[in-house]
């Protein structure tokens, strides 16, 4: 009888007062993979807590929010299999291969130096080749560890049909400098690895063979239906105007996160029509 009436009386509470609610919070862990960037998990760790930290108390604590930075594929898919996130930030390229794989739905996108698009440059030696059809040897970039994609984004044609081999580095400065003394062919730099570039003197010793059309940012994903993507997209969209997220913002290298990126669906569907064209 008495446990009963406790029952009752916490019932009650409960229907008066919903503030008492003992429901746990909802997960909304997340996960950051940029393959071939700088650090390890470790070293992310207090920007992930962080960030983490911004979400939790904008959101409130319905959610309970973690986050974990890989730099390496394998490890990142490892992680996925074992645990699926609710959401993540990813690279273009890990996006187009892997996205129809897990679901990823794009919720909003990121804003590196301010720009709604992304792009590439493929940097070589002053007085080499004319045109990137005339190259051979290797040519490496951050983001050649997803070569697929990689090759159709900058060069519009499959990897196997390139004259020259692709290679994934994670240290495009020493890149560079090979191919200014005659070791490597060339190097693809993204858009804020461009303008880096240009303050160095090495600048002088290279040139812009090729550079590849207006891409999608890194996007903001959502893993399965984003039914409950909506507040996290508004506090990341709101980010940039809030002074408190400034120093966040600039180790995310992004000067804020706009809405998602409408023709990333057509990249990962054609993606999607290789792979089956490749296993028939």
């Amino acid at each position: 009888m008495v446990n009963r009436l406790l029952k009752i009386a916490v019932l009650g509470l409960l229907v008066f007062y919903p503030g008492l609610s003992t429901a746990a919070p909802q997960p909304m862990d997340f996960f950051v993979i940029q393959p071939g960037q700088p650090g390890s998990a470790e070293e992310a760790r207090p920007v992930m807590e962080a960030l983490a930290a911004y979400l939790q108390q904008k959101l409130g604590g319905e959610v309970a929010i973690s986050g974990t930075y890989f730099n390496q594929t394998e490890q990142a898919l490892t992680a996925i299999k074992r645990s699926t996130p609710r959401w993540g930030i990813v690279s273009l390229g890990f996006f187009i291969e892997k996205g129809g794989r897990f679901a990823m739905q794009p919720i909003a996108s990121t804003r590196p130096a301010g720009k709604t698009h992304e792009r590439w440059y493929l940097m070589v030696a002053k007085g080499s080749a004319g045109t990137w059809r005339e190259l051979s040897g290797s040519v490496l970039g951050t983001m050649l560890f997803q070569q697929h994609s990689a090759s159709r984004l900058m060069f519009t044609t499959s990897r196997e049909d390139l004259p020259f081999a692709l290679e994934g580095t994670t240290s495009p400065l020493r890149a560079l400098r090979e191919v200014a003394g005659g070791k490597k062919a060339g190097v693809i730099l993204d858009q804020s690895q461009y303008q880096a570039l240009q303050a160095l003197p090495l600048f002088g010793k290279l040139k812009v063979l090729h550079r590849s059309e207006p891409l999608p940012t890194a996007p903001v994903v959502w893993f399965g239906e984003p039914d409950s993507a909506r507040k996290l997209t508004g506090v990341l969209e709101r980010m940039v105007d809030d002074p408190a997220a400034k120093n966040l913002l600039q180790l995310l290298q992004t000067e804020g996160f706009g809405p998602a990126d409408p023709s990333l669906a057509g990249y990962v569907q054609e993606q999607e029509k290789r792979n089956r064209v490749i296993k028939r």
